[in-house]
């Protein structure tokens, strides 16, 4: 579209993912995310203060996966769920947002049904 030629942003959408500490629930989000029919999207993890060893998890995962994976995190000090959401607004490269929870498998056509 012309908004995404002129603000130089490269995916057609930003799949952002509310998450926090149940690397298993989120594994399959992201299994599912790579099966996608549509493949120009990023994704975020909008992680709103998981553990350490959850965030290790998720880097390690980010460096073999095929997609484009910000992980945004904040330390917990409570539910904060929507200013990690806030964050990954500002942070996405489209246009278009289509926001998931850390516990939601999208279907194989899920961004192109979008």
């Amino acid at each position: 579209s012309l908004i995404r030629k002129l603000f130089n942003m490269p995916f057609k959408a930003s799949i952002i993912i509310s998450f926090y500490n149940k690397f298993d629930w989120l594994k399959l989000v992201l299994k599912a995310l790579e099966r996608q029919t549509e493949k120009q999207f990023e994704v975020i993890i909008a992680d709103d203060g998981s553990k350490e060893s959850v965030v290790g998890a998720i880097h390690e995962y980010i460096q073999t996966s095929s997609l484009s994976i910000q992980h945004l995190w904040h330390p917990d000090t409570g539910f904060l769920k929507t200013t990690m959401l806030n964050k990954a607004i500002v942070a996405s490269k489209s246009e278009y947002l289509i926001f998931i929870d850390g516990d939601c498998v999208p279907h194989k056509n899920f961004i192109e049904d979008h």
